[in-house]
């Protein structure tokens, strides 16, 4: 990302905020890789107005990416999401209105500090330089509006996942998201062959789409038999898999992390590119410093159009774009 910003004829300041300590606030593709050097080079100058804008926010709203800054025109723009969307409770949404803080700066004693801040929405012309996907997004957003307008208490969702159910026991699956719903079907249990152990899993797993997501439940369809994608599907004697439209808990649902061509490489705290996010820890993070998506995905707890709210075998939580089911390789 740095060399986005030095083609854009940032100046030597700009140059300095980026290779700091803060790189976890502008989040360049390879600041992982420099993290340590990084740090070592922070300045009082940038820490002081960045932390200090950030001081401004109110609890409600959390920063994300610096996504502008102008020295000349003393003005910078951060990106801001709601407090708690990486909450299971309170979970995020792609279609809650994206807003940015514009802050002036001014020179005191030769150090940029805050003048004024203002909270306002975020307009089109502002979008995330390093994000190639956006335009995609944008579609896949526009095509399941409809649908959220049509059922305000399901958030429409387009991941896959697979059945988090053992080798003795179908699951169920329920007409609406409730534990008192008619059971309208069930996926089959876990299936154990010669080939399953190709897989990540002990055993093939149920697939299925994950089309919604409302209170704690997922929205499945187009379930398939477990080991049928990979051509070791079950017997006919073997219990049946239900592969109409259904609900089952969140937690009776698992994945795996996809590579989506995120710019930022990490659990984030909202389902946005530019939202804050930590790095991951080391025993599941690449040689990039940036989270393998291979076997880390330990829970599915919401979705959000192609987002989902996860958490990684390293105990961190937050949101992911493109959760896939391959049982066999990783989702690259």
């Amino acid at each position: 990302m740095s060399g986005i910003r030095k083609a854009q004829g940032r100046t030597a300041l700009l140059r300095i905020t980026l290779a700091s300590g803060l790189a976890l606030w502008l989040s360049a593709p390879l600041a992982a890789r420099a993290q340590e050097a990084t740090v070592q080079e922070a300045t009082v100058q940038e820490a002081t107005w960045l932390a200090e804008a950030k001081a401004k926010l109110p609890a409600t709203l959390v920063a994300g990416r610096v996504i502008h800054l102008d020295e000349e025109a003393r003005k910078a723009t951060i990106a801001v999401f709601p407090a708690g969307a990486d909450s299971p409770t309170t979970p995020g949404s792609v279609f809650t209105p994206l807003q940015v803080m514009e802050v002036n700066l001014k020179s005191d004693n030769g150090t940029l500090a805050v003048a004024m801040t203002t909270v306002r929405p975020r307009r089109p012309d502002e979008a995330s330089a390093d994000d190639d996907s956006e335009p995609y997004q944008a579609e896949l957003r526009a095509a399941l509006a409809p649908r959220r307008k049509a059922e305000p208490q399901v958030e429409p969702c387009r991941i896959k996942g697979w059945a988090l159910n053992d080798t003795r026991h179908s699951l169920a699956v329920r007409a609406a998201p409730s534990a008192q719903a008619k059971v309208v079907g069930h996926l089959a249990p876990v299936r154990v062959t010669p080939e399953s152990g190709q897989g990540s899993e002990e055993g093939w797993r149920v697939e299925f789409d994950i089309t919604g997501y409302s209170h704690g439940w997922f929205r499945i369809a187009k379930a398939t038999p477990p080991g049928t994608p990979y051509g070791d599907p079950p017997p006919r004697r073997y219990p049946r898999t239900y592969a109409g439209t259904g609900w089952i808990r969140a937690s009776e649902a698992g994945g795996a992390y996809a590579n989506s061509q995120m710019p930022v490489r990490r659990l984030l705290s909202a389902p946005h590119v530019d939202a804050p996010g930590e790095p991951p820890g080391a025993d599941v993070a690449g040689p990039d410093g940036a989270l393998s998506i291979d076997g880390t995905l330990v829970r599915l707890f919401a979705c959000s159009a192609n987002w989902a709210l996860t958490e990684s075998r390293d105990g961190r939580r937050g949101w992911w774009r493109g959760i896939c089911s391959n049982q066999v390789t990783n989702c690259s």
